[in-house]
C-alpha cells in the first residue's frame, strides 16, 4: 500500500471514488464548498483532481457552459502563475479537472508549521511571488477572484496560486442568482462585498493585501468571523494593520494601498512586483527553516511515483457512451443531459475555515426549474394589500394561519383595488379586499396582526378604498429580550397613534396593522429573506426567515421586522446595502410603503432594490419604479 507520508493527503474515505475518469485516486487532499480535491496519478505523475459536488452543478446548464469556458482559460494560464491543467471532463456529471500536483504548503498550513506569523523577509518574498503570478494572469485579461491563504501554495522554489477558473464560472452562472456569492468573505474586495460586478485585477490586489496582513498576524485585516459583519467592515471601515506595521512599516503602507476602498487607488500587480524586487535578492532557502523542512518532504514525495500495485482496480464503466476524458466541448449529438431532480443545498451559511473554497452559501435553498418563474405585480397582493395572520408565539413570528378568504387578493377589478392612499393616513387596513378606482369598484375589509419577539408589536386597522383611502393604525410593544441590556419600559418603545387622512392615487400606501407576510419581488419572484441576524437578500419564500411584519411609527413610517430575528432592516445611504439591526438602535430604520409596492427609506429617499446579482443582498437605490423595486405581499 502506498505511503502518503509527505504528500499532504489523507486516506480515501468509504464514500470517496477510487477513480475519476481515467485517473486512479490515492488519497484526499481537501474539500470545500464546491468540490473535493483528490491525489491521483495521471500518466505516471501525481495530480490534484478536483471533482465538483453534484449538488453544485445540479441542473445548472449555464454554470456547466461557463465552467467549460473557464477550463479553456485555465489551459491558457502561464506556468509561473499556477499548476498546469492535465485533463478534465466537462461533460461528466459531476464534471472534474486535474492539474499537476503542487508539492507545497498552503499559507494557512505554513503559519501552523511555523508556529505563528511569518517574518518580514518572508512577507516580502510572499508579495513578490504572488504579484508575479497575478501580473502574468492580469496581462491575459484574466482575474483569480478568490485569492485567500488556502489558495496560496508555498513551494521550495517560491509560490503557486491555485483554484483559478471555477470561481469565475460560479460568479457568472445562475448559482449567483439562487443565493450563492462567490468568494470568501474575509478576503473579498469592497466591490464584491457590496454586490457590484468585479471584473478587473484590482479585486485580486485587494485580496493580496488581505492575504499579506493575514501572513503577518494570523488573521485577516477586517476580522475572521463569517457573515455580513465582515462585509460591512470591508466596505466601510479601515483594516487592522497594526501587527504588520510593527514588523515592517514600509510593507504596511504598501498593503494599505492595496486595501484602498476605491479600486482606482490600488497599485497594479506589476507595480507591486517591481517594488518587491527591490527588497531582494531572494536566495534559497527561501522560507524559514521549519517551512523548508516540510517543503523538502513534499518535494521528495513527488520523486517516488507509485507502483502499479498501489493503484486501485479499475471500476467498470457504467455508461456505454461516456464523455471524453479530455477538455473538449459538448458533442452536438449528445441528447442526454442527465437531468436530476430537485436538490436541497446543504452548505454552511458562510465559509471562512481553512480549505473552504470557491463559493459561500448564504442560506440553504431548494433549486428546481420551476422555482425561477417570473412574478408580476398582479400575481399576488401588492405590499400595500394586507393579509391576515395569526398571532405569533413568543420570540418568533410564525406564519401558522392560512389567510382569510376575505383577505386573499382577487384579480377582478372590483375586488383588487389600486391601493394608493398616503402613508400618513391612506390605503386600506390589515385585511380585506380593495376596490379598483379605475373600474368603479369598491371594497372594504378589516383584519389584525400581532407578533412578539424583542422589538415587535401588534397592530390592527381597517379601511376601504376607491382610489383614495383612509385608515388608522395602532401598535404597542416592549423592547425586551434575553440579553442583559433589555428594556422593560412600556411607553418609550410602544406606539399608539391614529393617523388618518386621504390621499391621491399617487400617494403612499398604508402599512399599519400588517400581520405576518412574505415580500416577493416583481423582477424575479424571489422573496426577501435573511439568515438569522444577517442582512436581507432575495432567496427562497420558505421559513420564518422569509416572513416580515410592519410596525407603525408615530410619524407615519414603519419598521420592517424580520420574522426569524426580530430585527429591523436599515440602510445608511443611497447606493449602500440594506442591513438588519435591533429595532430602534440605529438610524435609517424608518420606511414608507410607496405606490406599486416600493419600500422607500424615510431618511435617504431610496428604495429597497434587488441587486443585479440576485442572492447577494438587497440594496438602497434611487427609486425608479422598476420591477426590482416592487415588492408584493403574500
Amino acid at each position: 500500500m502506498l505511503e502518503l507520508d509527505g504528500s499532504g493527503a489523507e486516506p480515501l474515505r468509504d464514500g470517496d471514488p477510487r477513480w475519476i475518469g481515467p485517473i486512479p485516486l490515492l488519497g484526499r487532499l481537501g474539500s470545500g464548498g464546491m468540490g473535493r480535491v483528490y491525489l491521483g496519478v495521471h500518466e505516471g505523475r501525481y495530480a490534484a483532481v478536483k471533482q465538483l459536488l453534484p449538488s453544485v452543478v445540479a441542473e445548472d446548464e449555464d454554470f456547466l457552459r461557463r465552467f467549460g469556458h473557464e477550463l479553456d482559460n485555465l489551459a491558457r494560464l502561464p506556468g509561473e502563475a499556477t499548476a498546469p491543467l492535465l485533463a478534465g471532463d466537462r461533460e461528466a456529471r459531476p464534471p472534474w479537472f486535474a492539474t499537476a500536483y503542487v508539492p507545497g504548503l498552503t499559507l494557512t498550513e505554513a503559519l501552523e508549521v511555523h508556529g505563528g506569523p511569518l517574518p518580514a523577509g518572508a512577507l516580502w518574498l510572499l508579495l513578490r511571488e504572488a504579484a508575479k503570478g497575478l501580473a502574468a494572469v492580469h496581462a491575459l485579461d484574466m482575474v483569480h477572484r478568490d485569492l485567500k491563504p488556502s489558495n496560496v501554495m508555498l513551494t521550495l522554489d517560491g509560490l503557486t496560486l491555485i483554484d483559478f477558473g471555477v470561481a469565475r464560472a460560479a460568479e457568472q452562472s445562475r448559482l449567483t442568482r439562487t443565493g450563492m456569492v462567490v468568494g470568501t468573505p474575509a478576503y473579498m474586495s469592497p466591490e464584491q462585498a457590496s454586490g457590484r460586478r468585479a471584473s478587473s485585477g484590482a479585486v485580486d490586489v485587494f485580496a493580496l493585501g488581505s492575504v499579506l496582513a493575514y501572513a503577518a498576524s494570523g488573521r485577516p485585516p477586517f476580522g475572521d468571523e463569517s457573515g455580513h459583519a465582515v462585509l460591512y467592515r470591508i466596505v466601510h471601515e479601515e483594516p487592522d494593520l497594526g501587527p504588520l506595521r510593527e514588523l515592517d512599516a514600509e510593507l504596511a503602507d504598501l498593503v494599505a494601498s492595496c486595501l484602498d476602498k476605491g479600486h482606482e487607488g490600488r497599485p497594479t500587480a506589476a507595480e507591486l512586483l517591481e517594488t518587491a524586487e527591490r527588497h531582494g535578492p531572494y536566495e534559497p532557502p527561501l522560507w524559514p527553516e521549519a517551512l523548508t523542512e516540510r517543503l523538502t518532504e513534499r518535494a521528495a514525495f513527488v520523486t517516488k511515483p507509485p507502483e502499479q500495485a498501489d493503484l486501485p482496480e479499475p471500476e467498470p464503466e457504467p455508461d456505454p457512451d461516456p464523455g471524453s476524458a479530455v477538455v473538449g466541448r459538448r458533442d452536438p449529438g449528445r441528447s442526454d443531459r442527465r437531468r436530476g431532480h430537485r436538490v436541497l443545498f446543504a452548505v454552511v451559511p458562510v465559509v471562512v475555515a481553512a480549505g473552504a473554497t470557491l463559493a459561500v452559501q448564504l442560506l440553504p435553498y431548494t433549486f428546481a426549474p420551476g422555482d425561477r418563474a417570473d412574478a408580476s405585480p398582479s400575481s399576488s397582493a401588492p405590499v400595500s394589500s394586507p393579509s391576515a395572520a395569526s398571532p405569533a408565539g413568543p420570540g418568533k413570528a410564525s406564519r401558522t394561519a392560512t389567510p382569510d378568504q376575505s383577505a386573499a387578493p382577487s384579480r377582478s377589478p372590483g375586488e383588487q383595488g389600486d391601493r394608493r392612499g398616503d402613508a400618513d393616513g391612506g390605503g386600506g387596513a390589515a385585511g380585506g379586499s380593495q376596490g379598483d378606482a379605475d373600474a368603479g369598484g369598491a371594497g372594504s375589509g378589516s383584519g389584525s396582526g400581532s407578533g412578539s419577539s424583542g422589538d415587535r408589536g401588534t397592530g390592527v386597522g381597517a379601511g376601504s378604498g376607491d382610489g383614495s383611502g383612509s385608515g388608522s393604525g395602532s401598535g404597542s410593544g416592549s423592547d425586551s429580550g434575553s440579553d442583559s441590556d433589555s428594556d422593560s419600559d412600556s411607553d418609550s418603545d410602544s406606539d399608539s397613534d391614529s393617523d388618518s387622512g386621504s390621499g391621491s392615487g399617487d400617494g403612499d400606501g398604508d402599512a399599519s396593522g400588517s400581520g405576518v407576510f412574505l415580500l416577493k419581488n416583481a423582477k424575479n419572484g424571489r422573496c426577501m429573506t435573511t439568515a438569522h441576524s444577517d442582512a436581507p437578500y432575495d432567496g427562497d419564500c420558505t421559513g420564518d426567515a422569509a416572513t416580515w411584519t410592519f410596525r407603525s411609527r408615530p410619524d407615519g413610517t414603519v419598521w420592517i421586522i424580520n420574522g426569524l430575528s426580530g430585527r429591523c432592516i436599515y440602510t445608511a445611504a443611497i447606493g449602500h446595502p440594506v442591513f438588519s439591526f435591533p429595532c430602534g438602535r440605529t438610524t435609517g430604520q424608518e420606511w414608507r410603503v410607496g405606490s406599486g409596492g416600493t419600500l422607500r427609506n424615510a431618511a435617504t429617499g431610496g428604495c429597497v432594490t434587488v441587486s443585479a446579482m440576485s442572492g447577494t443582498g438587497v440594496r438602497n437605490e434611487a427609486c425608479d419604479q422598476s420591477a426590482a423595486q416592487r415588492w408584493t405581499r403574500s
